[in-house]
């Protein structure tokens, strides 16, 4: 038996998402499947998709960003369960009740897709690249004594 929801997740429900956006976050598109494999792994698989407004860290100015991510759990009960999972398939604890909260894990996958230093395409940023300076390197002069100097001087 297998079932299927194709929804929205409501941005306001994703607090985590709000806080590393610059303010907009659309609502999300999910679509999940759940079921069991052929080994009778319970499982939930889809993606989702949305909006994310960034601020470009080379010009400094708001994007928009595209977020797409696919996902498949599995619910685990013990960490020997671990173990045995095949590759394909995400662990995901279960609580007290034998739960999982599929509105975290979503938004779990959705902060991780992003960029580590979000940036617009060079194309559409403000700032040219070759205008871009990260630092300089200055010629380092070693003032300081040589610890070995006096060994000279015995030798003589």
């Amino acid at each position: 038996m297998k079932s299927e929801y194709l929804g929205i997740l409501e941005s306001t429900k994703l607090k985590r998402l709000l806080e590393m956006s610059a303010g907009v976050c659309s609502d999300i598109q999910v679509q999940i499947s759940c079921g069991t494999d052929d080994q009778d792994l319970v499982t939930v698989t889809g993606h989702a998709k949305g909006e994310l407004s960034l601020i470009c860290q080379r010009c400094m100015n708001e994007f928009n960003h595209h977020l797409e991510v696919k996902f498949s759990f599995t619910p685990v009960t013990a960490k020997t369960q671990v173990d045995e999972l095949p590759e394909v398939y995400e662990p995901v604890d279960v609580d007290e009740h034998g739960l999982i909260n599929i509105c975290d894990l979503i938004e779990d996958e959705l902060l991780v897709s992003l960029p580590f230093i979000p940036m617009h395409a060079i194309a559409d940023c403000s700032v040219d690249e070759h205008d871009t300076v990260v630092g300089e390197i200055e010629d380092i002069v070693d003032e300081r004594p040589n610890p070995f100097a006096v060994l000279k001087s015995l030798n003589k």
